[in-house]
């Protein structure tokens, strides 16, 4: 128990101390570092105290969990720059396209989702609704919707980020930008997945801390405001889950699976106990695409054995699976090390490539307490179609322009008398 303890403590206050030099370093306590350090700390405290399992957290576990927090903040340490007060490369948008596609792209999500929908919808009342949306198999009387219109599903990591833009510009009045962010989080609850109603409320966080920078207490304030809402919401959808199976679960049972429950079953990948598919789980975004077209069979399934009531063993799971648990430090020390960078060339080029990266990144780590999301393809065709809503909005004319500007001003006076 003392062991536990001073590991708690070591843990924790290392973890604060590498924070406040981030905070020193980047001029702001709202960056993604912030955002997992709060996800992340308190989750290792539920893992060990807020469950309903007789089985003890190895120590060597804690050791893992606390190290992997502590590469990530070294690494966005290392790379982190001040965030400016203003932007010195000011993107300019054209306000008619950027306006449209925010309305297009919402209205392509929305058509997936009707397209979606059950076809007994009606009928159902109750928490039989929540489960008859939960189910995702065509047999339940979804349709399959055509391929194309998969590339919309997280289409909110672009239009939010771009109706912020608009709003920061005064071409978007708050009601409507307020009427947006409500539809997106509609849109998300259709299916009573919990993980888009997330994306929503990180993305607009974090395009709203870059855009505006508001103090840290107004930033803290609103997220935590969301986060809360989106915990009552999500204990009442499990509630609901769970009251159509034959036994039912306590309070703690009905968050434990994805809070605290996937860092005890990544224990099992520490200790050596899981079972390990041959090939590399890491590389899940190729092993897709190349079993897509045909060129491989099979791979690893990033659907995971269930073990203490989840099959969920946070994003340092497909590391620690490849190479074991320098691997799984690595990669969070590069983790680190890449959202400083988005996080300094989003705060610089405030462009809607550079805020829906950096948004998706941010949702991304704010998931990793469960899963790893960025092996998955799905992030990628985001940023994909971000970039070419970047390139049809962005005027390219006046970057240059601005960049030009900005050089010349850097550049010192010549002095045109002789010596």
């Amino acid at each position: 128990m003392l062991e536990l303890l001073l590991l708690n403590i070591i843990g924790y206050c290392g973890a604060l101390a590498l924070l406040c030099l981030i905070t020193d370093r980047a001029g702001t306590g709202s960056t993604f570092a912030h955002l997992f350090s709060l996800v992340w700390g308190p989750c290792i405290l539920a893992a060990q105290c807020f469950t309903t399992s007789t089985q003890t957290l190895s120590s060597k576990t804690i050791v893992v969990l606390f190290g992997a927090w502590w590469a990530l903040l070294a690494g966005a340490l290392l790379t982190i720059r001040r965030q400016p007060a203003t932007a010195p490369h000011e993107v300019t948008i054209n306000k008619r396209r950027a306006l449209a596609l925010v309305f297009l792209l919402i209205s392509l999500q929305a058509t997936l989702v009707v397209y979606e929908l059950p076809t007994d919808i009606a009928a159902q009342q109750g928490n039989k609704l929540v489960l008859a949306l939960r189910t995702t198999h065509v047999s339940s009387g979804r349709l399959k919707c055509p391929w194309w219109l998969e590339l919309f599903r997280g289409a909110y990591f672009i239009y939010i980020p771009l109706a912020v833009m608009l709003r920061k510009r005064d071409w978007l009045s708050r009601r409507m930008l307020c009427l947006l962010v409500v539809a997106a989080c509609l849109l998300s609850l259709t299916r009573m997945t919990r993980a888009p109603l997330i994306g929503n409320i990180v993305t607009l966080w974090g395009s709203w801390t870059l855009l505006y920078k508001p103090r840290a207490v107004r930033t803290w304030g609103l997220l935590v405001s969301g986060l809360v809402a989106f915990g009552a919401l999500f204990i009442t959808i499990q509630a609901a889950l769970q009251s159509n199976q034959a036994q039912t679960a306590g309070n703690i049972q009905l968050v434990e699976a994805y809070y605290g429950g996937p860092m005890r079953a990544f224990d099992s990948i520490v200790d050596g106990t899981f079972s390990k598919e041959p090939g590399y789980y890491s590389a899940e975004m190729f092993n897709y695409t190349l079993k897509k077209i045909n060129i491989i069979d099979s791979y690893p399934s990033l659907i995971k054995p269930y073990t203490n009531g989840t099959n969920m063993y946070t994003f340092l799971d497909v590391y620690a699976l490849d190479g074991g648990i320098f691997a799984a430090l690595l990669g969070a020390a590069l983790t680190g090390v890449a959202g400083a960078w988005l996080f300094t060339n989003a705060s610089r080029h405030r462009s809607p490539l550079m805020l829906t990266s950096y948004a998706l990144f941010a949702y991304c780590l704010t998931m990793a307490i469960a899963n790893n999301e960025f092996i998955r393809i799905g992030p990628v065709l985001t940023i994909g179609l971000a970039g070419i809503v970047d390139r049809l909005v962005v005027s390219r004319r006046a970057v240059r322009a601005v960049r030009a500007l900005s050089l010349t001003a850097a550049m010192p006076m010549r002095s045109n008398a002789h010596p």
